[in-house]
């Protein structure tokens, strides 16, 4: 645990139980959803990464022969899968490399060779014609990508997610960078005129998740110079267009062009993981200018609470256990006093609603449906909230690279 963050014995007790009962819960779930998708964000994957992680913490938590039966299922139903992160193979098969890379002295060099192939021959299109955002799109196999390149070389399928992301930016005459949504991206807010520009601003689907996809990619030579334009563009680009400073609810608003702009605090959109992208390409390019901006930006949003940063509900995607996990991944980042205070408040905020509220307090809120209910699924739901609660407890967030954040 970082020395930074207290978190008491009696905390720790307190998390150590919410995870054996979320275990408890996610195992009844893949065992009785007889309708449940194999996907990373809402499906199996996803359930099964979450069930590792608490196996780790406590082996007595987890039934490992359902885990294993549910596993194989994943591994044998790979052909049948579409290829985006969201419910697809590149987000199955990150979460499958993941579980590889545990126990290094048994890797299977072999077990996902057909996966890159695939990938590489699939993908292979300039310019790229389809989404771009990491949801559904381009930068979703940056995860993959970046896993697997730990054991192998993935020079191929980088080279195929720089040359789209060359072919759908925006370069401006300053020597700025930046992305539109596509014209027929589903995530477009702006659906009247599609060929207005549109420069989301969100980790999930907009700029920020673009550079954070491109930045694995500084680690291959042959990529380095062309990455490194990229993203120092983009990182120009995304501090020219800061609208809101200290006297604003937040530094960003969902897109760009917002003159009060007024973000949520979460991982999908925010000031948060903007900083936390700005930071890291600082010290990947040794810019140290950007690093500064990103604190600046991070002690911002540390100011937040739940009422100011619209929580709703606890899911990695903007809950309040999220924001526990993000602040700790921000701090081992840029390590700052008002962000371990950040954290803390968010950690002491998510167990007071558990004892207050218990399990209910953990459901995700439906937009469409205006209520909380229960959620599995990792990128909202119990496993997503259990992943979050084990790094609290284990300090290790290098799972978070299939979100883009470290």
């Amino acid at each position: 645990m970082s020395e930074q963050l207290l978190i008491t014995d009696s905390q720790r007790q307190e998390i150590g139980d919410i995870i054996t009962v979320l275990a408890q819960e996610v195992s009844r779930n893949i065992q009785t959803d007889t309708e449940l998708k194999n996907g990373l964000l809402s499906g199996l994957a996803g359930q099964l990464l979450f069930l590792f992680k608490a196996h780790q913490l406590d082996p007595s938590s987890v039934d490992e022969a359902l885990f294993s039966e549910k596993l194989e299922l994943l591994q044998e139903q790979l052909a049948e899968q579409s290829f985006e992160l969201s419910t697809g193979l590149a987000g199955q098969a990150w979460v499958l490399e993941y579980l590889n890379q545990a126990d290094q002295d048994d890797y299977d060099a072999e077990l996902l060779e057909d996966v890159d192939e695939l990938f590489t021959q699939a993908l292979d299109y300039n310019p790229w014609p389809g989404e771009i955002e990491m949801v559904l799109g381009l930068s979703g196999y940056a995860p993959y990508a970046a896993r697997r390149s730990k054991y192998s070389d993935q020079t191929k399928l980088f080279d195929i997610i720089v040359s789209g992301l060359e072919s759908t930016a925006t370069y401006f005459d300053n020597g700025h960078i930046a992305w539109s949504q596509p014209k027929e991206s589903v995530y477009r807010f702006d659906t009247d005129d599609k060929e207005k520009p549109e420069f989301n601003l969100g980790l999930a689907h907009g700029v920020p998740g673009m550079i954070g996809a491109l930045l694995p990619a500084l680690k291959v030579p042959s990529l380095q110079a062309r990455v490194a334009k990229l993203v120092s563009g983009a990182c120009d680009w995304l501090l020219e267009n800061q609208t809101g400073h200290n006297h604003a609810p937040s530094c960003y608003g969902s897109c760009a062009g917002e003159d009060e702009p007024n973000s949520r605090l979460g991982w999908c959109y925010g000031d948060i993981t903007i900083a936390l992208i700005l930071a890291r390409a600082g010290q990947a390019l040794d810019r140290p200018s950007y690093v500064d901006r990103a604190l600046e930006i991070a002690l911002h949003a540390a100011k937040r609470d739940a009422k100011s940063g619209y929580i709703n509900d606890a899911g990695l995607c903007h809950g309040f256990v999220g924001l526990a996990l993000i602040f700790q991944i921000v701090n081992q980042c840029m390590p700052n006093p008002q962000l371990v205070k950040a954290t803390q408040y968010w950690v002491d905020y998510s167990l007071n609603e558990y004892r207050e509220r218990g399990l209910e307090a953990l459901y995700s809120f439906n937009g469409l449906t205006k209520e909380h209910e229960v959620d599995y699924g990792f990128l909202m739901g119990f496993a997503g909230i259990g992943c979050g609660l084990v790094s609290l407890l284990d300090d290790d967030v290098s799972w978070t690279d299939c979100l883009l954040m470290v």
